[in-house]
């Protein structure tokens, strides 16, 4: 018997007490080795917006951020320290929930157990417990939402509406959290109604109408008040920014009627790809203080000026737009911004060398390679769709369907941090890649 089998064999007896019990052994060695917070220029707005929360006063809140993890925030006293240690929490939960979703569809809990065990061991994945960003309570929420849907068969003909309801209060906190997540839950009715149109289409509609309704409830309450608060329908008053940075490589053809937002943009971003062209997307940041002075507008009135200019720069130029959605696109599948730590906080020097080079020299190249893999197999299970539609009609290419639904969403309107984006969709993407290397595997065995 080779060692692997006799871990399985160890595993198969405990499975979810073996996982559970090294999912919270690598997050003790990770909290001894690094034990910091991390704490980044978004973290500050989370944090004030909790604050605000927790005073049950919104008046005048400017819109920079969306409720759902402030409110997370707000309901643990406001506490960093209790928010960090809630995410490990969630993170070792996760690590059960990618477990648990590739047991149910591999059918096979020793594949679960590794799926789990391979996800939860990236260094990335440990680090965002640690810091006060979305990343990993987005993980977790959207781990529940395929979780819920895989455990009770949500796209099968169900009579009980309770877990269509709980799918749909969890879209809507996935929402309040990252906005860009709102097309979850529209995804969801979309898939459900197609798959049911020549069987039940009547009942997908009416699972889709509970799925829906909280999340577009939020929707409409959130930028409501937004309306009345910035003057906008908006997620966040940061939007148009986000669409200006997707615009910054041609920020410059802006027409004479916005020479001074125009000409103060373009000179930041010649200046920045000339000393770092990596920063190229942090152009209009850092043209933010000087266009707040120049022009005379408040925060909200540049960062609408900014997204109109955007957008009749995407209309006129749509070639140029085309080319930076897939440069942002390919971006979302790579690693430049995927390890969200502070190095300099770390006082232990074993741990900064093994972590840094382990992280460097092995897991940054495994992370592209899965995302890599997930290409592949999703190409293939896309091909075999529409050559047998029935048949490969599953949960499986609706997880597909989600991950490149999102990778093209925040390529269409971001610019910067892509491969942050693709974080909360790393737990599928493994679990992607796994089920099929095993799928593969399985037909090769099987003609020799």
């Amino acid at each position: 018997m080779s060692v692997l089998n006799k871990i399985n064999t160890i595993v198969n007896r405990g499975t979810i007490s073996a996982l559970i019990t090294y999912a919270i052994i690598i997050r003790v060695l990770v909290f001894f080795g690094y034990y910091a917070i991390t704490i980044f220029p978004d973290s500050e707005d989370y944090i004030f917006l909790a604050q605000k929360i927790s005073e049950l006063d919104l008046t005048n809140y400017s819109g920079k951020r969306t409720p759902g993890y402030p409110i997370l925030l707000a309901l643990l006293q406001n506490s960093k320290v209790a928010l960090v240690f809630f995410q490990i929490i969630l993170g070792i939960i996760s690590t059960f929930l990618v477990y648990d979703i590739s047991k149910r569809l591999n059918n096979n809990k020793i594949i679960g157990f590794w799926t789990a065990i391979f996800y939860t061991s990236f260094l990335h994945v440990l680090f965002y417990d640690f810091a006060i960003l979305t990343e990993a309570f987005t993980n977790f929420l959207l781990l529940l939402s395929i979780w819920l849907i895989t455990k009770y068969q949500l796209f099968e003909v169900k009579k009980n509406p309770i877990p269509y309801f709980l799918l749909s209060v969890i879209s809507a906190w996935l929402y309040l959290t990252r906005p860009i997540f709102i097309y979850i839950p529209i995804g969801f009715a979309v898939f459900d109604i197609i798959k049911s149109f020549n069987t039940n289409i009547i009942d997908a509609f009416r699972r889709s109408v509970i799925v829906l309704c909280i999340p577009l409830l939020s929707y409409f309450i959130w930028n409501s008040h937004n309306q009345l608060t910035i003057g906008h329908f908006t997620n966040t008053q940061y939007f148009g920014i986000n669409l200006a940075q997707t615009a910054t490589p041609f920020f410059d053809k802006a027409p004479n009627d916005h020479a001074l937002i125009r000409d103060i943009v373009v000179k930041h971003r010649d200046s920045v790809l000339q000393k770092n062209p990596r920063l190229l997307p942090m152009s209009v940041w850092l043209a933010h203080k000087e266009l707040l002075e120049k022009t005379g507008l408040n925060e909200v009135e540049l960062s609408n000026t900014l997204g109109q200019i955007s957008k009749d720069l995407f209309k006129a130029h749509p070639d140029l737009y085309a080319k930076q959605v897939a440069t942002s696109w390919l971006l979302f599948w790579g690693n430049q911004d995927s390890l969200k730590w502070e190095y300099n906080k770390i006082s232990n020097n074993y741990f900064k060398y093994l972590a840094t080079s382990f992280w460097l020299y092995f897991q940054q190249y495994l992370l592209v390679i899965i995302n890599v893999l997930f290409l592949v197999f999703s190409a293939i299970k896309i091909f075999r769709f529409f050559k047998a539609p029935k048949q490969h009609f599953d949960t499986n290419l609706f997880i597909v369907c989600i991950v490149l639904s999102g990778s093209l969403a925040q390529a269409l309107v971001a610019f910067g941090s892509n491969s942050r984006f693709c974080f909360p969709f790393f737990a599928l993407i493994v679990y992607f890649v796994i089920y099929n290397i095993v799928k593969y595997k399985h037909v090769i065995s099987s003609k020799n």
